[in-house]
């Protein structure tokens, strides 16, 4: 199956984090992240979580598996700081972070021969309250099958640490991405602290999204 072989591409690709001994929790019951303060249920939307495993390098960090209840409907959750020696994050290294990770993303097409196209479809951001900067971006994956999926990146900056989440389904199937909307809204609102999440138009190509205030030491949620 295609989709398989596209997860196998963004794990080789560097998309997916992978630790040599990561440690297993239970998938069945909710995890509480020490980091971020969140607590990822052990369904979220029409999504089951499916495996978390946890590295002891923070660099590697945490990884929250969940799977949609439609064939091809993945998401997985990356908690994780940018060097294995934690530190706040700045606004410009959180920037400069998300567009290494969305190059990678447009990049897919010339790791393999199953992917024919990758188009950027829209780019947006919000901030909490404290300011958390949140970045998103859709994507349409289109494989030489003629297959299309769409996929989603949404980065979040939290203290020392990066949230990313990573979603991708079947672009024909409407109920799947709607679902997948669903789950981008219910991950926003847990980080919100159930506060909706208003995304607004961003230009990635700029140094710095239209209206967030350029804090940089930016704290983890309590």
């Amino acid at each position: 199956m295609f989709f398989r072989a596209l997860l196998f591409l963004l794990l080789f690709c560097g998309l997916l984090s992978v630790s040599a001994e990561p440690q297993q929790l239970p998938k069945d019951m909710p995890y509480s992240d020490e980091n971020t303060g969140m607590v990822f249920p052990a369904r979220l939307g029409a999504f089951r979580k499916t495996e978390i495993r946890i590295s002891g390098n923070p660099a590697v960090g945490t990884r929250i598996q969940y799977s949609g209840s439609r064939i091809g409907c993945a998401a997985t959750i990356y908690i994780y700081a940018l060097d294995e020696n934690p530190r706040v994050i700045s606004l410009e290294e959180f920037e400069r972070h998300y567009r290494q990770v969305r190059q990678s993303v447009l990049n897919l097409k010339k790791l393999s021969r199953k992917v024919e196209e990758v188009e950027s479809i829209q780019c947006s951001h919000c901030s909490d309250p404290d300011d958390n900067p949140v970045l998103r971006e859709q994507f349409q994956l289109r494989t030489a099958g003629e297959e299309v999926y769409h996929s989603e990146l949404l980065l979040i900056l939290c203290g020392d640490r990066i949230l990313k989440l990573r979603i991708t389904v079947p672009a024909s199937e409407k109920i799947a991405v709607r679902e997948c909307g669903q789950f981008v809204e219910r991950f926003c609102r847990l980080f919100f602290q159930n506060k909706p999440a208003i995304f607004k138009p961003y230009d990635q190509d700029k140094t710095e999204p239209a209206g967030n205030t350029g804090k940089a030491d930016i704290q983890p949620k309590s």
